[in-house]
């Protein structure tokens, strides 16, 4: 008997001594992962892995969704995930339900992911991280899935246990960014609680700290240089939206007074190839575009076509709307309307505007080189400009414009509601629908008359239209 309860003992003590070296290695890893030493954390996040731990598994997925020590691999990203949420790793089961909300990896299910979240915060109202996304839902209404309830989302941040989590803190910084209800802007404080996240894990606040350092007026915080530190920062942790930003800087800065000596094309394309190796949908469509227009290399219509199609795998709305441009007009690739058109409406439920215009010029207009005859479509044609000015793309904004006044065939007219898509057009950066508001606005059509407001709107046509 005695030699039974020694043996005992001796098989707690091992499962104790297993789970405190599995700890050990997981806190190593975080301390590890915070240094951006990614290739020694991802191997103890392994390790940890293999021995059971949940929260291990859960970032070592987040390792293989970003190329963090590890070659990027989404399938195996998306397994370890829901392996993760089976353990009980809160963390995991959260962002589970986003990645179905949202189509993380290439699984999309809105109703099953919100379904899943629901449930986890009616069972968890604790956890900092599930409650700062629960705020972050509440106040974004992500896409139509909740209700934007601000006041509520405040008071759950408020209510938050451990105000050092990175995600906490990022909403925070989001919202003294941009302001809401009775907080106004201060960007200050977004600065202070952007710095927290990034010290904490959150990579991609280093573009959001660039983005206020880069805003021009704001005299109180315009800083060039102070945003491009804050750009190689996220490069140096593996941001790959800071790769691509700072990519975008490096090529197209040859005519911006403020950017213009940071222009470097070679080391442009250089952050682009290293973001495709991290995952980046956004590096695909713009290593793509740069082959469409043989700016910055030669161009290429088969590469176009190779990393749009490379972009729409990473369900990126843009570079599905360039793959279906690829069929429609054969560049790269042999012309297959139905093909091209298929892929527009799966760039259009990716949030592509500019698909959603194509359609409508499609089924409305016809496309003569691939025999579609004018109103191939009236309905879907409809359908899609109203999806297009939905999804805030100016041309579209500005058709619907001309639908409402000076009238079409497609809406009755309506002055009030051609003014208000046209000032949208205007506001998107069209060129041409500030030249309609700055003629409604003179003549009193759908609005008041406001000669001055209309000089500002025609003001803005003549500098886009390089007249002044």
């Amino acid at each position: 008997m005695n030699t039974l309860k020694h043996l005992n003992s001796l098989l707690v003590i091992a499962i104790l001594f297993a789970l405190s070296s599995c700890q050990t290695d997981v806190e190593h890893a975080d301390s590890l992962r915070l240094e951006n030493k990614f290739d020694e954390a991802a191997q103890l996040y392994q390790k940890a892995a293999d021995e059971g731990d949940a929260y291990a598994t859960w970032r070592l997925s987040i390792a293989y969704g970003n190329g963090d020590g590890v070659d990027f691999d989404q399938e195996k990203a998306f397994t370890l995930l829901k392996e993760a949420a089976d353990k009980g790793c809160k963390e995991a089961e959260c962002d589970l339900s986003w990645a179905y909300m949202f189509g993380w990896y290439g699984h999309t299910d809105s109703i099953k992911g919100k379904q899943m979240f629901d449930k986890l915060i009616a069972q968890d109202d604790d956890n900092t991280y599930i409650q700062s996304h629960y705020a972050e839902l509440l106040l974004s209404g992500a896409e139509g899935l909740y209700e934007i309830n601000t006041e509520k989302a405040l008071r759950i941040l408020k209510q938050v246990k451990d105000k050092d989590d990175p995600y906490y803190l990022w909403v925070e910084g989001s919202i003294y960014a941009s302001g809401i209800d009775n907080i106004e802007s201060d960007f200050s404080k977004a600065i202070t609680y952007f710095t927290k996240s990034f010290e904490k894990g959150r990579r991609k606040t280093s573009v959001f700290l660039a983005q206020i350092y880069f805003t021009k007026d704001r005299k109180e915080t315009f800083d060039i240089k102070k945003g491009i530190e804050w750009l190689k920062k996220g490069i140096e942790s593996n941001s790959t939206d800071a790769m691509v930003l700072l990519s975008q800087i490096y090529l197209h800065s040859k005519d911006n007074e403020d950017f213009k000596s940071y222009q470097n094309p070679s080391k442009g394309i250089e952050l682009l190839q290293k973001a495709i190796n991290h995952g980046s949908g956004d590096a695909y469509l713009q290593l793509g575009i740069e082959f469409f227009s043989g700016t910055n290399v030669n161009k290429d219509d088969k590469k176009f076509f190779e990393y749009s199609q490379k972009a729409y795998e990473l369900r990126n709305g843009d570079g599905a709307n360039n793959l279906g441009r690829c069929y429609q007009e054969g560049l790269g690739c042999e012309r297959n309307i139905n093909k091209a058109i298929e892929i527009y409406q799966e760039a259009v439920k990716l949030g592509s505007g500019i698909a959603a215009r194509n359609l409508f010029f499609i089924f409305r207009y016809g496309d003569s080189q691939n025999d579609i005859p004018g109103n191939f479509d009236r309905g879907k044609a409809k359908y899609y400009l109203l999806e297009g000015a939905r999804l805030n793309d100016p041309i579209a904004l500005l058709q619907l414009s001309n639908q409402y006044y000076p009238g079409g065939d497609m809406f009755e007219t309506n002055s009030e509601q051609a003014y208000i898509y046209a000032k949208q057009s205007a506001d998107a950066g069209n060129v041409d629908g500030c030249a309609k508001v700055a003629y409604l606005l003179d003549n009193g059509i759908g609005c008041d008359k406001n000669p001055q407001e209309a000089q500002k709107y025609r003001d803005k046509y003549e500098v886009h239209k390089g007249n002044k």
